[in-house]
């Protein structure tokens, strides 16, 4: 029997016009990551502890809502869910603009569109990782959500720059109508989409505390999955701890121009392209399976690198440690997602996603705490030194878990609680 080629994913019609829309909506969001926090100071006079609270509202969600999403959204089709965030995150930016052309705008008012932008944030993208199965086959999931990444490291690159120049052409509010005009782009897109989605199977209610607790179950009752929460988790949290410092780290300790530091930061959202485009390639090259566990367990220990940066010739240790460590990062990010999508039963993917987020994001303000804290005790190289260290060690939950003996993911099926 001859065997039929299977046709590239992108001559499929609806995952065109869903990454479509995710590139449009990608250069909107970073465009509005420079655009919010300059209308709090430059139309608002915010001072640096409002900056601190509109951070942790635009960041807080995950904590919030992350858990009852989930069980929300296995309650009904994803698609129609997704339209409405983006529309919704659309008025609210819209909301901004005309309330500073009526001289209305408040930080109180700035921080209940943050609230509202944040919550969005969070249903659409523990609900995009749910309904991306349904318009891609599962042996084509890794190649998709390799796209979806290397479009959101392209925005990384293109977004601030345009950011920056919008914001000094039309001002900081007006700005923000290039994001709403871009959730409407995406809301369009996902409108067009033909695939039917299937309908979530019609079964008893349990209550929302209930059917949330199925999803954690599950995810710690997998040891693959479990694993890969332990490492996630704690690869954030040092990651954050970094980020908090790394800036300052640049400018004050090794003596660098902001401009110059900037330049660094943007080769490695360059090096993140790279490694969203030959995720698929070393997934095929190396197994589906172990692609996860490898890809962290040879990048993470470049990040010792970093503390032994100077104003020299040692400023190539930043650059690989940003370029090899993230980039190692980001290709595991791809992986792993792609196989909790493949092992999970659609009926239950939106709580796992959920509490795989709550687990994973929820290390996010916590790690800025744990990197300012240190860094005033002990300093900010020697706090980085003990990052470094947290990171190399990092990948051990995944490299002792079941994927360390199978190559290919479908080696691990089915995946049973």
């Amino acid at each position: 029997m001859t065997k039929t080629a299977r046709a590239p994913l992108w001559r499929a019609r609806d995952f065109r016009l869903v990454t479509a829309g995710q590139t449009v909506t990608q250069v909107g969001t970073e465009i509005s990551a420079i655009a919010f926090p300059l209308t709090a100071v430059l139309l608002l006079d915010a001072t640096p502890f409002e900056l601190g609270v509109l951070v942790a509202v635009q960041n807080g969600a995950f904590l919030v809502v992350g858990l009852p999403t989930g069980v929300w959204l296995d309650r009904r089709r994803r698609r129609p869910v997704l339209i409405g965030t983006d529309v919704v995150r659309a008025l609210a930016l819209v909301v901004v603009t005309v309330a500073a052309a009526t001289h209305q705008l408040s930080f109180a008012l700035l921080l209940v569109v943050a609230a509202v932008m944040s919550v969005m944030r969070v249903v659409f993208e523990i609900g995009f990782q749910t309904y991306l199965p349904s318009i891609v086959r599962t042996e084509d999931l890794v190649q998709g959500n390799s796209t979806v990444e290397a479009i959101r490291a392209a925005g990384q690159i293109a977004g601030p720059g345009a950011g920056g120049w919008l914001v000094q052409i039309v001002g900081a509010a007006n700005a923000l109508l290039a994001d709403a005009l871009s959730f409407l782009v995406s809301a369009l897109c996902l409108w067009r989409v033909k695939t039917e989605e299937q309908a979530p199977p019609s079964t008893a209610q349990r209550g929302m505390f209930h059917e949330a607790r199925e999803g954690i179950r599950f995810v710690w009752a997998n040891p693959v999955l479990r694993g890969i929460a332990a490492t996630s988790a704690l690869s954030n949290l040092l990651f954050t701890a970094a980020t908090a410092l790394t800036v300052l780290f640049l400018v004050e300790t090794v003596g660098l121009s902001p401009g110059a530091a900037g330049i660094i930061f943007s080769i490695g959202s360059a090096a993140a392209l790279v490694a969203a485009a030959i995720a698929t390639k070393l997934a095929r090259w190396i197994g589906s399976a172990r692609i996860i566990w490898l890809s962290v367990a040879v990048t993470s220990p470049v990040n010792l690198l970093i503390p032994f940066t100077y104003d020299d010739w040692r400023l190539v240790l930043f650059v690989l440690g940003i370029t090899i460590g993230g980039g190692g990062q980001l290709v595991y990010a791809i992986t792993q997602l792609s196989y909790r999508q493949s092992v999970v039963p659609s009926a239950i993917l939106g709580r796992v996603n959920a509490s795989m987020r709550f687990l994973v994001m929820g290390a996010l303000p916590l790690g800025g705490l744990l990197g300012g804290g240190l860094g005033s005790l002990v300093g900010v190289r020697a706090t980085l030194l003990v990052i470094g260290v947290g990171l190399a060690v990092a990948p051990i939950f995944v490299v002792l878990s079941p994927l360390r003996r199978a190559r290919e993911v479908a080696e691990l099926l089915p995946a049973s609680p």
